[in-house]
């Protein structure tokens, strides 16, 4: 039982570290670079292979700028290619950067609503 349950944990971490790895536009090399690994232990990590110390995975959730428990999810949220643009882009920011760009986000997708409605009204097509 022990076994499977780790099997169940090394996979999902796995698949979950490789998503925000790519996220971040990092490659299995840059990752073992900055956590101070060999990229094979990377990709261990990314296969299921094996499970990284708490050290870490503390620093790998550091790097990637998430939670330790999002690396351990039972699912990564999917996201369009879009959103995973609009991640990255993010990603670098501080908070208080990334709150004034979702400021901005909201206007301008207020003013393209209100641009089709008025558009609607009018007969046009948006």
């Amino acid at each position: 039982m022990v076994k499977l349950y780790r099997l169940e944990l090394a996979c999902r971490l796995g698949q979950n570290l490789a998503h925000y790895r790519r996220r971040a536009s990092l490659t299995q090399e840059q990752l073992a670079e900055a956590i101070r690994v060999e990229v094979a232990t990377v990709s261990r990590y990314e296969t299921g292979a094996t499970l990284p110390s708490l050290v870490t995975l503390e620093a790998m959730a550091v790097l990637l700028n998430v939670a330790i428990a999002d690396l351990l999810t039972e699912k990564v949220p999917a996201h369009s290619g879009e959103g995973e643009r609009m991640l990255a882009m993010l990603e670098p920011l501080t908070p208080g950067e990334r709150l004034a760009v979702l400021d901005m986000m909201t206007t301008l997708v207020s003013f393209l609503r209100e641009q089709r409605r008025e558009g609607r009204k009018s007969g046009r097509k948006a």
